[in-house]
């Protein structure tokens, strides 16, 4: 549905008289493969848009200005540089699909082209009309030469229009349409995660049903374990199973009872008891569960029906303002990396020498617990305490884990560990960083356990 040859060519052709000479003062890209132009004349400004985008392709005038769709990207940066201020000399179309805006400004030449898709194109020409920039950054070759327009079918705009109102004629024929394929851009979005939701409770249901329809195996085993036990059978260790009698309405019946090999005779019968047990456990929460679901899933998908049903207005009402730019802020380096003991209190772990003594020295208050591994180089490790506070020996051995592994590089699964107050440590005179010398402390030998360190290592907390 873009402007059709003819069209084009109307349009292109009427708005060269109204806005020759026009300065370029702003340019903002209210959309993919769109991009409007300010242009300043004595005493007024043309809003003109350009539209490469599929089914929406045109030239035409627009009133009001559009919101940028985001932060400026590279191509739009580079049209500001060449264009700004730059004036126009004039519209014309140069084949069947496609349009072109020269530019002049203290002597140079610049060249906007707009092809219609699809696909469609956007395109920045230099000097001997050699491409500076594209949307998207394509690659392109050298302009193609300027080719006649044709196109025989009726015109849509109004035959009486002329100059911008022929311009305001173009926008008209696509903005309803332009408004309709943004509202269901914005409507798929909306419902991407509540359709994502309703397959999500859908799938739970299906497991939790299955949980609950185990109610029958509960009710088996424990047929099973009674048959068991008012029979008395028994079979020797290793046997995979026994046949009992069972007296039923209709006579005695000879049901054979699976075993596991290994067990005697009351194991045999309490694991089937206790297989009831469970089972029932869990089809009674899944039965409950799965009401529960129900109500979830119904709740979801008359959210999505309400969705799909909202009219447009609305669902452009409701699109989000696009996000401004903001300033990177600097990063903030931390000296240590933080880890959580069992007990909830912060263990923290130097990186390396220079952040070491920025821990010890500059973050540690005086009585807090410091620890190392001794004799080897290594992360010295904090614990930060409360005044008068003692440690406990849970959260003494988390820290020394923390310790010895940021110490040990390849050495055994065992080694030394002291610990002090950190008011006890002193820079080492001529040392490298990080090293310090110490006094009051303490020593142990300690084992890693590898349950303790992966739970440990598994706290640590993301800066």
């Amino acid at each position: 549905m873009s402007l059709r040859p003819a069209e084009l060519a109307a349009v292109a052709t009427s708005l060269t008289p109204a806005l020759a000479g026009a300065a370029v003062q702003r340019m903002v890209s209210p959309g993919p493969l769109a991009l409007d132009l300010e242009l300043r004349q004595p005493g007024c400004t043309t809003r003109l848009r350009l539209s490469a985008e599929p089914e929406l392709g045109r030239i035409s005038v627009v009133d009001a200005r559009a919101p940028a769709a985001g932060p400026p990207s590279p191509w739009l940066l580079k049209l500001r540089r060449e264009l700004v201020g730059a004036r126009l000399a004039h519209i014309a179309a140069t084949g069947a699909r496609s349009a072109e805006l020269l530019f002049t400004r203290k002597g140079t030449e610049r060249w906007l082209v707009l092809e219609l898709g699809p696909p469609g194109a956007l395109l920045l020409l230099g000097d001997a009309r050699r491409p500076l920039a594209a949307d998207g950054e394509r690659a392109r070759g050298p302009s193609p030469a300027p080719r006649a327009a044709g196109g025989s079918a009726a015109s849509r705009l109004p035959a009486d229009a002329e100059g911008l109102e022929l311009g305001r004629a173009a926008e008209a024929l696509f903005s309803g349409r332009a408004l309709a394929m943004r509202a269901a851009q914005l409507r798929r979005l909306r419902e991407k995660p509540l359709r994502a939701r309703v397959e999500r409770i859908r799938r739970t249901r299906e497991k939790v049903r299955a949980e609950a329809e185990r109610a029958a195996l509960a009710e088996e085993h424990r047929r099973l374990g009674e048959l068991l036990k008012r029979s008395g059978a028994s079979a020797g260790r290793g046997a995979t199973e026994v046949t009992v009698t069972e007296y039923t309405a209709s006579g005695a019946v000879e049901v054979v009872v699976p075993l596991e090999p290994g067990l005697d005779a009351g194991a045999q019968t309490e694991r089937h008891f206790r297989l009831y047990r469970r089972l029932s456990r869990g089809a009674a929460r899944a039965s409950a569960r799965l009401g529960e679901l129900e109500g979830e899933l119904a709740a979801a998908e008359a959210a999505l029906a309400a969705a799909r049903a909202e009219p447009d207005a609305s669902v452009l009402a409701a699109e989000p303002e696009a996000p401004r730019r903001r300033a990177r802020e600097p990063a903030v380096h931390r000296p240590y990396r933080t880890f959580r003991a069992r007990s909830g209190e912060r263990i923290l772990v130097g990186r390396a020498g220079a952040d070491n003594d920025a821990l010890t020295f500059g973050i540690a208050r005086p009585g807090d617990l410091w620890l190392h591994a001794r004799g080897v180089p290594g992360a010295h490790v904090v614990v930060p305490l409360a005044r008068g506070r003692e440690i406990s020996q849970e959260t003494l051995l988390d820290a020394a884990h923390l310790a010895l592994h940021h110490a040990r590089a390849g050495r055994s699964d065992r080694g030394e560990v002291s610990y002090t107050r950190a008011k006890y440590l002193r820079r080492r005179r001529g040392g490298a960083p990080g090293a310090v010398t110490y006094s009051r402390e303490k020593t142990f030998l300690l084992r890693l356990e590898p349950e303790r360190l992966q739970r440990l290592l598994a706290t640590r907390e993301e800066e």
